[in-house]
């Protein structure tokens, strides 16, 4: 498991996870201005644990993990990591319907004011991604 690999290890396979859900993109910007950076550390730590150890260590596959991941956001309402995790939602198969449910379900148990804000949030990244669509 994950957990008992060596730090640089973990630190690789986060690295590799992080970049196939969030993007490379993504992943660049948080690493931007180099290892001596204020936040470099912070941002390698992450890296390692949240998405070597937690992320890499099997048993959910991504889209559940992610479904998860959305779910836990919304209901604390952390709405700038949940826009940056509904958008990478393309990466690791979040349908719509997914999101929709998750949604109902933070409802249920973390409040229509929660799962409300959080609709919103998946309507607004929706848009935005149906727009670059090309017409079909």
């Amino acid at each position: 498991m994950s957990q008992k690999m060596p730090p640089q290890e973990m630190f690789e396979q986060g690295l590799e996870k992080r970049r196939a859900v969030m993007g490379a993109e993504f992943v660049d910007r948080a690493f931007a201005g180099g290892e001596d950076a204020f936040g470099a550390d912070f941002q390698r730590f992450m890296t390692e644990y949240a998405w070597g150890a937690v992320w890499g260590r099997g048993g959910l596959t991504d889209r559940e993990r992610h479904m998860v991941t959305i779910g836990i956001l919304a209901a604390l309402g952390r709405e700038k990591e949940l826009a940056g995790h509904l958008r990478a939602t393309a990466n690791t198969g979040v349908s719509e319907r997914d999101l929709s449910d998750v949604l109902h379900q933070v409802a249920i148990y973390a409040g229509v004011p929660a799962a409300l804000s959080a609709v919103n949030a998946t309507k607004e990244m929706l848009a935005k991604r149906h727009s670059k669509e090309p017409n079909k």
